[in-house]
C-alpha cells in the first residue's frame, strides 16, 4: 500500500499537467449565461437579439456584438434552450429590433451542446462579428478550438444560397466549410445540422481576442443564418508531456501487475 502511494504522488504533477491542458479557457461557451429581462422563455419568446442594434448588446455574459463604422447594421440572436424553429410559440417582438425572429420549421435539431444557442446573421448588409477576449494564454503555447455549428434560415424568409462561419483568434483566422442551400428558390431552406468544428493555434500573446462572424449570400435580405454552440479553447498537451504521462501510467500499471503477482494464493 505504501509504495502505491509513493508512485501516485509522483505522478501527481501529471495528472495536473493533463487536467490543466484540457481546462476550457472560453467564458460562457455555451451561452448558457446572460442577464437579459426575466421571464424570457419559450411561451413569449424564442430569442433575443445580442447586437448593438438593440438593448440587449452586453446582456450575453462575456461575449460582445458591436457594429462598427463601415458595418453599423448586425443582426445576431441567443436563442433559448427550446426548439426556435416552433411556430406555435407566437414570438414576443420585445427582444428583438422589429419583428417575431425564429428559424424555419427545417432546422430540426437542438445543438449537441444542448441549451441555448446563438444565430449570427450571414447577409453581408447584416453581418456582424460576436467576440471574447481569451484570457490566461502561454506565448508559444499551442491551443485547440471546437464548436458546433449549423446552418439554416429564419421562418419569414426563403432563398438563400450560402453561409459559412469564419473567425479568428489573435488575428489567425479559420473557417468552416461552405454549406449550399438545398431547397428550391421560394421555399424555406435547408439546415445543414450541427457539425463539430476543431482548429490549432499556437498563441501570440497572453490575450487574444476570439472572434466569430457569418458569411452568406445573396445580400438580398434571405437571411441565411450560421448557428453557434459549445465554443471551447484547450491548451495542447506538449509531446514530451504526452509521453512521461504514458510513462507515467505504464509505471504505475507495471507497479500493480508486480503486486498482484507477489499476492499469496490461499490453497484450500
Amino acid at each position: 500500500m505504501k509504495r502505491a502511494l509513493m508512485l501516485g504522488a509522483a505522478f501527481a504533477p501529471l495528472l495536473a499537467v493533463g487536467a490543466q491542458a484540457g481546462t476550457n479557457l472560453v467564458q460562457n461557451g455555451s451561452f448558457s449565461m446572460n442577464t437579459l429581462p426575466s421571464p424570457l422563455n419559450p411561451s413569449n419568446a424564442s430569442g433575443a437579439e445580442i447586437d448593438s442594434l438593440w438593448n440587449y448588446n452586453g446582456d450575453l455574459t462575456d461575449w460582445s456584438s458591436t457594429a462598427s463604422l463601415s458595418n453599423p447594421q448586425l443582426y445576431n440572436i441567443l436563442f433559448t434552450g427550446t426548439l426556435a424553429a416552433d411556430t406555435s410559440i407566437n414570438p414576443d417582438t420585445r427582444y428583438t429590433s422589429s419583428e417575431p425572429q425564429y428559424l424555419n420549421a427545417n432546422v430540426n435539431s437542438l445543438s449537441p451542446d444542448g441549451g441555448a444557442f446563438v444565430g449570427l446573421d450571414g447577409d453581408p448588409n447584416f453581418t456582424g462579428a460576436l467576440t471574447q477576449t481569451i484570457t490566461g494564454l502561454t506565448k508559444g503555447q499551442e491551443y485547440q478550438l471546437s464548436f458546433y455549428w449549423a446552418g439554416g434560415e429564419l421562418f419569414n424568409r426563403t432563398g438563400y444560397t450560402s453561409i459559412q462561419l469564419t473567425g479568428s483568434l489573435g488575428g489567425d483566422p479559420f473557417a468552416t466549410p461552405v454549406y449550399l442551400n438545398t431547397n428550391p428558390a421560394g421555399t424555406p431552406g435547408s439546415f445543414s445540422g450541427w457539425t463539430l468544428e476543431t482548429f490549432d493555434f499556437t498563441a501570440n500573446a497572453t490575450s487574444e481576442a476570439l472572434s466569430f462572424l457569418a458569411v452568406g449570400s445573396p445580400a438580398a435580405n434571405l437571411p441565411p443564418f450560421a448557428l453557434l454552440d459549445g465554443v471551447s479553447l484547450t491548451a495542447v498537451p506538449e509531446p514530451s508531456t504526452w509521453a512521461m504521462m504514458l510513462a507515467g501510467f505504464g509505471g504505475l500499471g507495471f507497479a500493480a501487475f508486480r503486486r498482484r503477482r507477489r499476492t499469496p494464493v490461499a490453497i484450500i
